[in-house]
């Protein structure tokens, strides 16, 4: 696509919508007519925004969460369009202008004026889509190149409504001599219907409107759409560039250079780690220069390519283990890399390393089939050198069942770049340790659930419903972010992990903050869908099999784990004596077990220094910096045992009760050691 302004002038455009010269084409049937006149290229014509619904219509007020869930609607309907390239540009850090262009089928007139007239009425799933060919004319499921269908509901173009309030639409249909040009203004929904004028009686109303025309060009080989923010709202820049953030940032820094540091200390605001810049004077400038206040710190040089960018940005956040347990997203990065990891994790493409199904024994990984009886148990299966765990469910599960996500696009693949960076899926599949001697590879649970609904009515079941999932318990989870189930509708993604796991009762608290877990829904659910694609009626029938499915497969994790961590106990119990035998230690092993049963504690180091405290974080420890800790740097060795024995007591009780949960180290060594101090270091008064 080429993005080409029409070849009318603005002047006489405004003029034309003032005196009510130009065309109002109020339906769907004269504005597709209209634009199917070779005749009127080069001219403007008028519509109006129709929704099909009143409730969809909110989507002009705001339905999405954060900005990334309306560039997440533009790229599902890319996919859908059959697209290969996405791309997208943000202008970063100013964020004034936001550009999105896909190579996708394009919209004809007849697409084109529907749309605009029916928000909300979405052809897909439809005959209509199989007549104006945005489905297959086989299966009005998927796209006519054979891609299962993300869209449904019609809104996700006037989803960008929540980034801005004026945008334009560029589309062209391969093998067509026009392009399609929609200039397109979007207004406030009212509750009141005395502000609604135009409100109508079949709750089909106004939201908005459209200056539409048709451009002849010459390049009838070129295909796709363009949507075009010229104009951002100003809120939503202040999202990006993370702006509340740095003026805290700046505010704190400025207390600190006055010497205020009572009011410095009730800032607890701190820089992002990785970020895209900051202009503290954005636009205010009387020379309108846009001048760096920090520049930026991105994880990736400017050399590298956009396919390993994703991956540096998942390096950089796993570094951050060595500051903090858990690592999140949050400190590590600004609003704008957590867009790009967010986008990355919710749109149907591939993953930084490898897809869960293309594991290898190379990943040190133990697997197991989950059973779908209601007490049945995990079945291991064998993964040989060289064989993937696509291929050892299919040799060695009974039935001789296919994975299916994950293969082959039909359309021949989907790339999606932002701003330089190729969006992949930022989550690893490789083993991090959390004890020395805890178990020595993680453990990927694969099934598949079909369940037969034939005998219930359709209206009570919503229809069929098929899904194929995994659960993948590691050591560690790094972000924090990525533990918990995300539901993948088609490919696609509109929430972030839910760590409550649809809200698993059974007290499994160090266990679930292990687990990794997305479910792949091939048929069924999407009805239960809420309108902001982000959340689930959870009265739904699918909602409730999915549900039973999931926590029925992490019982058979968490039994598997306890029954193989437990001979693993057995095999160290020599071992185990020899480090249990204070008094002490004896103690704080047995608060541990009264809140968290079978879970293992978490084994804690004292090392000399940051450096090799860094080190032994690496191989699972939580440890401390003596020289961090002055309680704990005394010289006489007996002292020094005695302390260190009790600050690693005094650590797994405090873990018992969740009191370290998602502190960083240091703030974890400053309470330890001021508790320490407490009783060691200050004089009886």
């Amino acid at each position: 696509m080429v993005d080409e302004s029409p070849n009318t002038s603005a002047a006489a455009t405004s003029q034309g919508v003032a005196d009510g010269t130009l065309p109002l084409l109020a339906d769907n049937a004269a504005l597709s007519q209209w634009l199917a006149e070779a005749s009127n290229e080069g001219l403007v014509a008028r519509t109006r925004l129709k929704a099909s619904e009143r409730v969809i219509a909110r989507v002009t007020d705001g339905i999405y969460r954060q900005p990334a869930s309306a560039l997440r609607e533009l790229i599902s309907n890319a996919w859908d369009a059959d697209a290969n390239q996405v791309s997208i540009l943000t202008d970063a850090p100013r964020f004034s202008r936001i550009y999105v262009r896909d190579d996708g089928a394009g919209m004809s007139h007849q697409t084109l004026s529907r749309l605009l007239h029916s928000i909300g009425g979405s052809a897909k799933r439809r005959e209509e889509g199989q007549e104006l060919g945005v489905t297959a004319k086989d299966d009005a499921d998927r796209t006519p190149k054979g891609r299962l269908l993300i869209g449904k509901i019609g809104i996700g173009l006037f989803s960008v409504s929540q980034l801005a309030r004026k945008f334009r639409i560029v589309t062209k249909v391969k093998g067509e001599s026009y392009r399609l040009i929609a200039e397109i203004s979007l207004r406030a929904y009212s509750e009141d219907d005395s502000d609604d004028d135009e409100s109508e009686a079949d709750d089909s109303f106004i939201s908005g409107d459209v200056l539409i025309t048709r451009e002849h060009t010459n390049d009838t080989s070129a295909h796709g759409t363009d949507v075009v923010l010229d104009d951002v709202k100003p809120r939503v820049r202040d999202l990006l560039r993370s702006a509340d953030r740095w003026r805290s940032v700046d505010e704190k820094a400025a207390a600190v250079a006055r010497g205020d540091f009572e009011f410095a200390a009730t800032i607890r605001t701190e820089a992002p780690v990785y970020h895209s810049g900051w202009i503290a004077d954005l636009g205010v400038r009387e020379d309108g220069a846009d001048i760096l206040s920090r520049p930026p710190n991105l994880p990736w040089g400017a050399s590298d390519p956009a396919g390993s960018r994703m991956g540096k940005l998942m390096d950089a956040v796993e570094r951050e283990f060595t500051k903090f347990e858990r690592p999140d997203l949050a400190n590590t990065l600004d609003t704008y890399l957590e867009t790009i990891w967010t986008l990355a994790l919710s749109v149907p493409v591939g993953y930084v390393d490898k897809h869960p199904f293309e594991l290898t024994s190379d990943a040190s990984v133990r697997l197991f089939w989950i059973s779908n009886e209601t007490r049945g148990q995990a079945q291991e299966l064998d993964l040989p050198p060289g064989k993937t765990v696509r291929l050892a469910v299919k040799e060695q599960v009974k039935g001789n069942p296919d994975l299916l996500d994950g293969a082959a696009d039909p359309a021949g693949g989907f790339k999606v770049t932002l701003d330089g960076v190729e969006l992949k899926r930022p989550i690893r599949f490789k083993f991090i340790r959390t004890e020395r001697r805890g178990l020595e590879k993680t453990m990927l649970f694969v099934g598949r659930y079909a369940p037969n609904l034939h005998r219930v009515d359709r209206n009570v079941t919503g229809g069929g419903l098929e899904l194929e999932g995994y659960l993948f318990w590691n050591g560690r989870v790094v972000p924090k972010e990525n533990n918990g189930v995300l539901i993948r509708i088609r490919g696609s993604s509109g929430a972030l992990f839910d760590p409550t796991f649809f809200k698993y009762q059974i007290s499994e608290q160090t266990r679930l903050r292990q687990i990794t877990s997305e479910l792949f829904i091939q048929r069924g659910l999407d009805a239960a869908l809420n309108i902001d694609r982000e959340s689930f009626n959870f009265s739904h029938p699918h909602v409730q099999l999915v549900t039973l499915w999931l926590h029925r497969a992490i019982r058979q994790l968490t039994n598997k784990h306890k029954d193989l961590s437990g001979r693993a106990r057995e095999n160290r119990r020599d071992e185990e004596a020899a480090d249990l035998r204070s008094a002490v230690a004896t103690y704080a092993e047995t608060v541990w077990r009264s809140h968290r049963g079978s879970e293992p504690p978490p084994e804690v180091t004292i090392s000399p220094d940051v450096f090799r405290a860094q080190e032994a974080r690496q191989q699972g420890y939580i440890a401390y910096s003596r020289h961090e800790m002055p309680s704990l740097a005394v010289h006489q060795s007996a002292v020094r045992t005695d302390r260190d024995s009790r600050a690693k007591a005094l650590v797994q009780v405090l873990s018992a009760f969740g009191v370290l949960d998602d502190r960083s180290y240091e703030e974890q060594q400053i309470m330890i050691d001021a508790i320490l101090r407490i009783f060691f270091e200050m004089p009886a008064q």
